[in-house]
């Protein structure tokens, strides 16, 4: 019981890893152990779309193996149902994520709502992050003695701008998490 059950954690393991990696999705020993049903799950979980099936047969038939597509896309239905919530939808905009449009139609609409919001939360923090390099940039600039005096009072005043900006962006951000249930 005990290798079986190591063995099945090292086959997820392998088919994770294949799932995420560079090219060839599938390695020949991931190809002969492949579990179907747990390859198409864990795809669905991640978002993948019905094409990544195709990409793990080519990887798979130089080693002459076929898989499964009845117990793949079973898997990954029942991974959809785990990806397709509104609280993944907002992790996922939140990070900046790209939607392939894989939710079924029933949950589509909740997922989107919820991946717009953390899509607005990423947005205003990257331009926070900008804001932020600028004033570094600013500073530094400001540090240095060849400076005129009308360049000083001109990156002043610039730097003064971005603090402004960088106060409005901040408040926003707080603004969209104080709407959202996810965080």
């Amino acid at each position: 019981m005990r290798l079986q059950l190591h063995s099945g954690l090292l086959a997820l393991s392998l088919i994770a890893a294949g799932a995420l990696g560079g090219c060839a999705t599938l390695s020949e020993g991931q190809c002969r152990t492949a579990d179907w049903h747990q390859l198409g799950r864990q795809d669905g979980s991640n978002g993948l779309d019905r094409a990544r099936l195709y990409k793990h047969q080519e990887a798979c038939a130089e080693y002459g193996i076929r898989p499964l597509p009845e117990r793949y896309y079973a898997g990954r239905e029942a991974g959809l149902q785990r990806y397709c919530t509104p609280r993944r939808g907002f992790e996922e905009g939140r990070e900046g994520r790209s939607y392939r449009g894989v939710c079924p139609l029933k949950l589509e609409p909740a997922f989107l709502a919820a991946y717009r919001q953390g899509e607005a939360i990423h947005d205003v923090e990257s331009d926070i992050d900008d804001i932020e390099h600028d004033i570094d940039r600013h500073r530094h600039r400001l540090d240095q003695d060849d400076l005129e005096r009308d360049q000083r009072r001109a990156l002043r005043r610039s730097l003064r701008d971005l603090h402004r900006e960088l106060r409005y962006r901040d408040r926003e951000r707080v603004r969209l998490y104080r709407r959202t249930a996810y965080e």
